[in-house]
């Protein structure tokens, strides 16, 4: 084989790494795995539009794409995106304890940060 089919993952980091936020922003929309691939890739970058796309990702019906960018936002995001984290966690309903656990891992993790 002369050309070797990309993974998903490569195929978000290459998105991520040339800033192709549009190719990226489609996802949010995609399957599970898209979407936590792309949450994973874009802990790759500090860009702000970075940071704005992960916040998508906390919307997220699945919790394994909201761990995703959680872990993600933790690399990349800066204590000014903790009111977004909050805002978003409040919407979360109670039942989903674990998730709004992670998230106010998070913003500790933000607001602790130098």
């Amino acid at each position: 084989m002369l050309f070797k089919k990309k993974t998903l993952d490569e195929k978000m980091e290459k998105y991520v790494k040339h800033h192709d936020w549009y190719a990226i922003q489609e996802v949010i929309t995609g399957s599970k795995e898209e979407k936590i691939a792309a949450a994973k890739a874009l802990g790759a970058s500090d860009d702000q539009t970075s940071v704005d796309l992960l916040l998508r990702f906390i919307d997220d019906a699945d919790d394994d794409v909201v761990f995703a960018a959680c872990e993600s936002l933790r690399k990349v995001g800066s204590e000014h995106d903790t009111a977004d984290l909050l805002a978003r966690m409040q919407k979360i309903p109670e039942d989903r304890q674990t998730i709004r656990e992670e998230i106010g891992k998070t913003v500790q993790e933000l607001h602790h940060r130098p």
